[in-house]
């Protein structure tokens, strides 16, 4: 794989925003002829980003919804 091609990719994978451009760059991914090294590689970063998205998504859920444990905390008396 040309070194163009390939930065290009890693550019690709840490652009991903959202579940759509994570099956574009996926599929981009497994269907571009390249080293088992260069594949290896961009199969992990694409794993991490696939994680962060999960993370950022659970914790903007998280933002959104009020725990027990945030409720209970305004209800203590106060000395």
């Amino acid at each position: 794989m040309n070194a163009a091609e390939y930065f290009e990719l890693v550019d690709a994978v840490t652009k991903i925003d959202g579940r759509t451009k994570l099956l574009v760059v996926a599929e981009r991914i497994a269907t571009t002829t390249m080293h088992p090294l260069e594949r290896r590689v961009l199969e992990r970063a694409l794993r991490a980003r696939t994680e962060a998205l999960d993370l950022q998504s659970h914790v903007a859920v998280s933002a959104l919804v009020p725990t027990a444990d945030a409720e209970s905390g305004s209800l203590v008396a106060r000395g």
